[in-house]
């Protein structure tokens, strides 16, 4: 199943034997790819959101373009998520399960335009391992919270590119809303985060929300700690859509807004207990919108069919008039934009692993449609306790603890939350917010099986670890087996990353011409 690690030189190499035909760079559209950290798919207006005026830039966007309303991410973690998005392929085939992409099974979305002619440029959120001509830090960017930054950056990215008569491809990350939220104690308190106060660099939202005027979602329960949070989280969103509307408005002023695919999508759902780091439905469904005027019609919603962020490389291809790779697990769906129909569109697959630089693994695998969710936990014991550290210590998982002394409910789902149980399944029309397991019901027993099968046979086209243990999957000496190499492949992986680390802070040492600000 391994396969070396391949240097970027040796891709760009192997990428040019690829690209035989010759290229007309004045046709290839541009494409801007924006990103949200953390936004939960209904947190924007034009999908439906409860709570007033969260994303009017992003709004806009959703008229003018195509918004997939069953569109979902294969795992919630902020870097093995966009990997997945640029690479085409699924985490473990990449083994990008921390912060940097271990092996490769052929150039990605990045490396192909590049052999192209594409000027490549990265604002924000680090994606090693691609030859970007600009790739701009969280430093530079005010921690991806500085508003204005985003507006200029981006422009003088596009003058950059139109000066050397290439098209681009910017992958504009905003840090919004992921955690710490906006003003909040733990934004406040952070040291770089005071910095960029002081320095006029954390932009204050276009509007703050109060806690009277949000909505807490109903997979958690209404609290005032959780209210207070969902407030800052909220204003967060608010940020974020801030930031497109800059990044949006610099594209238009450049005047090359009818010759560029933009693309906007978060890369999981919110950091909050039964989302983020896990494969519910709140974990792992995403907003995605896709605009090119004249080329993808506008205003045009997707209610039926489920796509996933796999197909995102893929896709792009497509556009651009470029082949899609066999190696790419995911498949374009430039055909349900053209308003044409597609099989195998009622299901997607998805997973979760451990957090970042711990070797403690929960393993989780998911099978969502629009009807039915079903998690197969395999590190499920009785006792061993979910600890995900990207909400562990907030106010609202704390807030949830202590209600749990004196109200049953909260108490059975905190409880649920530390432990699980190794078969999960929701009747999302009954049970949206996932309460009510009916895995062990005689009347679910052929769908649990049949979606079981799924998971197999997706194990079986993509050489997954699991593949034996999912053929018999209440095998104690298999789940062992498969959770001894999980813990064994992330104390190699920890290894490797630090590694790379040093190595990417070596090379950073001597930054890019191209880079702004030199």
């Amino acid at each position: 199943m391994k396969q070396p690690r391949i240097t970027p030189r040796l891709f760009a190499w192997g990428v040019s034997l690829l690209c035989l035909s010759t290229v007309n760079l004045t046709a290839r559209p541009n494409i801007l790819l924006i990103t949200a950290d953390d936004m939960h798919w209904d947190s924007v207006g034009a999908y439906g959101c409860p709570v007033a005026a969260t994303t009017p830039n992003i709004d806009r966007l959703a008229a003018d373009g195509f918004r997939f309303h069953y569109a979902y991410v294969p795992i919630s973690l902020c870097t093995p998520s966009r990997q997945v998005m640029l690479s085409g392929n699924h985490s473990h085939q990449t083994q990008t399960r921390e912060f940097t992409e271990l092996e490769r099974v052929g150039p990605a979305l990045p490396d192909l335009l590049k052999a192209q002619g594409y000027y490549l440029a990265n604002l924000n959120k680090q994606q090693d391992y691609y030859e970007w001509d600009t790739a701009i830090t969280e430093d530079k960017s005010g921690f991806g919270r500085d508003v204005p930054f985003f507006k200029k950056a981006v422009g003088e990215i596009i003058a950059t590119a139109k000066r050397q008569n290439q098209p681009w491809f910017i992958m504009a990350n905003s840090n919004d809303p992921h955690r710490p939220f906006y003003n909040s104690v733990a934004e406040l308190d952070i040291p770089k985060m005071k910095a960029f106060r002081e320095q006029g660099r954390l932009s204050r939202a276009s509007r703050e929300y109060r806690p009277e005027e949000v909505v807490v979602p109903g997979f958690l329960p209404d609290l005032p700690e959780v209210r207070g949070e969902f407030a800052e989280y909220y204003s967060s969103v608010r940020r974020c859509d801030d930031s497109v509307g800059r990044i949006l408005a610099a594209l238009e002023e450049s005047g090359q807004a009818t010759n560029t695919i933009v693309v906007f999508v978060s890369d999981n759902g919110i950091s909050m207990p039964f989302a983020k780091l896990n494969c519910y439905q709140a974990s792992l469904r995403v907003p995605l919108i896709v605009r090119w005027p004249g080329r993808v019609p506008a205003g045009k919603r997707d209610p039926l069919n489920l796509v996933s962020t796999l197909d995102l490389a893929p896709t792009l291809l497509e556009l651009v008039g470029m082949s899609v790779p066999g190696y790419m697990a995911g498949r374009s769906f430039v055909p349900l934009l053209n308003g044409e129909t597609q099989t195998n569109r009622d299901f997607v697959v998805g997973y979760y692993y451990n957090n970042l630089r711990q070797t403690n693994m929960f393993p989780e695998f998911t099978i969502q449609t629009r009807d039915w969710v079903y998690i197969y936990n395999p590190w499920v014991n009785g006792k061993k306790e979910v600890h995900n550290s990207d909400y562990t210590g907030s106010p609202t998982l704390l807030a949830m603890w202590k209600a749990a002394a004196t109200v049953p409910s909260v108490r059975a789902r905190v409880d649920f939350h530390k432990y699980r149980v190794m078969e999960e399944l929701y009747d999302v029309r009954q049970d949206p917010y996932a309460y009510v397991n009916v895995a062990a019901a005689p009347e679910n027993a052929a769908r649990v099986k049949a979606m079981r099968q799924q998971l197999l046979v997706w194990m079986q086209e993509t050489k997954h670890p699991a593949v034996k243990l999912m053929a018999d999957p209440f095998n104690q000496e298999l789940i062992a087996e498969y959770m001894a190499w999980e813990t064994a492949n992330a104390t190699k992986q920890i290894k490797e990353v630090e590694r790379l680390i040093k190595e990417h802070k070596a090379r950073a040492q001597t930054p890019s011409k191209a880079a702004l600000g030199k």
